[in-house]
């Protein structure tokens, strides 16, 4: 119960609804009920030579009665099931919602290919065990208390001895219940594992192919989809088993029935009519007796799929949820470390240590050090992708905390090395920084991170789909297109992480004269390994070990003849000898 409870309020939004297949499931079964009494009246109450009149007259109640039975079958079909197709559309995107509401740090710990299987097939079990499990308990319930009752108003001892066999259906169910439950959550977990597989291995495909390794995943998915056939087949033995013992015991109560009812009609103890409506009645308590079976796979299947999606729903952000104190706060662009330290959830290392600077509004700032230095993690952190200490991080005078994430993240234009593009347009995907943007503005984007010479290679220009993840474009394309999302937002504050990585420096140096008319008045946080990009900034900070080791302008780090000074002569040695190669 407690698994279903956090659900219930998804069947109370649809009660009206729920109610009225209910009823409908009520009319069909009661429609069912009737004709085996109808039969019973024409066989024990006609005369011997009945008229056509009379015969007409049974044969429309039984006319009648299967119409009943249609129209009833219908109305519950379209109120149940429909009904249940809406609850999973409604727990669809209350899912898809709350995943958007959580924050990396639960990203990082699932896998997407198991999250993809909770959000398709384990809500295809909850769709199946609140519609389809509804239906035939309703069923199973009405008809077997009518089918005893109506056997019981006919022959009492019969009854009794007919019925003797039917309680060992309980001791079958409780035996194999919990076994069920296990298996069934065995086969949606490993599920989940080959969902995940399929889907790294088609977003990496084009890796999968450089290295030659395409017998190799098939033949682990191979092996996956074996072990998922024999989890199947472990549950599938337990069915056979629990299944045949059902119908063993109703075929017993129905030899039962032949035997001694048999025997008293032709005693004159029970009138012909009497025993063939005792036997249909049997005949009709036999599905739901074996619908139990049914009910235990699709309910156990169900409420499994239930605790799994469940888990999501329980997740929260990590982030501090602290209401915000002017929730009016508009943001300038300062940016404020005070003796921060970092580590990512559920590491051990600190990746930053004692970070503590300040960026005005509108400034310029630097990062540079070797790969593995705190830079790209210590950006993060502006955005609050992950938490921080309290007062620790400032915005504008403001700990982090206080500003609405909303809020925050609106004022922040992101690049990355690696930038995610949608398998859209590029038009699209540039006017996703600020949506409503006007064709004008798209444009002077695409002018300003230099994309132009390329849309006119293309037919489609900025209709041009980039295909999942940007597939079809280059490294330089993407970054560019991500360029363009940050800028068309005017943010009050641009980070920039590594993202010229991909470009030629020609494209770099249009792209750095085009930028600055369009991030005016914005601070800019810049990490770059092309040193020769960072002369002109307000402020370079040198990172080492997670630590600012250095700090101060161009000129100021080049006479300190530190890390800073090193780095540049060796990136301009190098250069040197490209150009000498040449």
């Amino acid at each position: 119960m407690n698994r279903i409870k956090p659900f219930l309020h998804y069947l109370l939004a649809y009660r009206f609804q729920i109610m009225m297949g209910i009823g409908a499931l009520l009319v069909t079964d009661l429609a069912g009920l009737t004709i085996p009494w109808l039969i019973k009246t024409v066989i024990d109450f006609l005369p011997d030579q009945p008229s056509g009149l009379l015969l007409a007259q049974f044969a429309g109640w039984l006319l009648l009665a299967a119409l009943v039975q249609g129209v009833s079958r219908f109305g519950w079909r379209k109120f149940l099931f429909g009904t249940s197709r809406k609850i999973e559309v409604d727990i669809l995107n209350d899912l898809f919602a709350h995943f958007m509401t959580l924050d990396q740090t639960f990203f990082q710990k699932q896998q997407i290919g198991d999250l993809m299987s909770r959000g398709t097939n384990d809500l295809r079990a909850v769709k199946e065990f609140l519609g389809l499990g509804l239906l035939v308990v309703v069923d199973a319930v009405v008809v077997i208390l009518a089918c005893v009752s109506l056997m019981v108003y006919i022959n009492p001892e019969l009854a009794l001895i007919t019925l003797l066999p039917l309680p060992l259906v309980s001791l079958l169910f409780f035996g194999f219940i919990r076994a069920i439950s296990i298996r069934h959550t065995a086969i949606q977990e490993h599920l989940a594992k080959i969902t995940s597989m399929v889907q790294e291995n088609l977003a990496g495909i084009r890796v999968l192919h450089a290295f030659v390794q395409e017998e190799n995943e098939i033949k682990k998915f191979d092996g996956l989809n074996r072990e998922h056939i024999e989890k199947n087949m472990r549950l599938a033995r337990l069915f056979a088993v629990f299944t045949p013992s059902l119908v063993l015991t109703t075929g017993t109560a129905a030899l039962l029935s032949l035997w001694i009812g048999g025997k008293e009609v032709i005693a004159g103890e029970l009138t012909l009519g009497s025993f063939v409506a005792f036997n249909s009645y049997l005949v009709m308590l036999s599905w739901p007796m074996m619908a139990i079976g049914f009910v235990v796979n699709l309910t156990q299947k169900g409420l499994s799929a239930m605790s799994r999606l469940q888990e999501i729903f329980d997740a929260r952000s990590s982030l501090d949820q602290v209401t915000p104190v002017d929730p009016d706060f508009k943001i300038e662009g300062a940016i404020e470390f005070k003796g921060l330290y970092f580590t990512y959830p559920e590491a051990d290392q600190r990746v930053l240590q004692d970070v503590d600077f300040v960026v005005q509004p509108g400034s310029s700032l630097a990062l540079v050090g070797m790969i593995g230095s705190g830079k790209s993690s210590l950006v993060q952190l502006i955005p609050r992708i992950f938490e921080v200490a309290r007062s620790t991080l400032w915005i504008d005078g403001k700990p982090i905390q206080e500003i609405l994430p909303d809020l925050l993240r609106r004022s922040i234009g992101y690049v990355e090395q690696e930038p995610f593009l949608f398998s859209t347009t590029i038009r699209e995907n540039i006017a996703m920084g600020r949506p409503g943007s006007s064709e004008r503005e798209i444009e002077e984007m695409v002018r300003c991170v230099h994309l132009l010479p390329d849309l006119e290679r293309w037919p489609l220009g900025l209709d041009t789909l980039v295909g999942e993840r940007g597939v079809s474009l280059s490294g330089g394309q993407k970054q560019r297109i991500a360029l363009a999302r940050a800028l068309i937002r005017r943010p009050k504050i641009l980070i920039l992480d590594d993202a010229f990585s991909s470009l030629d420096t020609e494209t770099e140096a249009i792209i750095l004269d085009n930028m600055p008319s369009y991030i005016e008045g914005t601070t800019t946080l810049m990490i770059t390994h092309r040193l020769s990009m960072v002369q002109k900034v307000d402020q370079i900070l040198v990172l080492d070990g997670g630590r600012v080791v250095e700090r101060g302008t161009h000129g100021e780090l080049m006479r300190l003849k530190g890390t800073y000074q090193q780095l540049f002569v060796n990136q301009a040695l190098a250069r040197e000898m490209e150009i000498m190669l040449q």
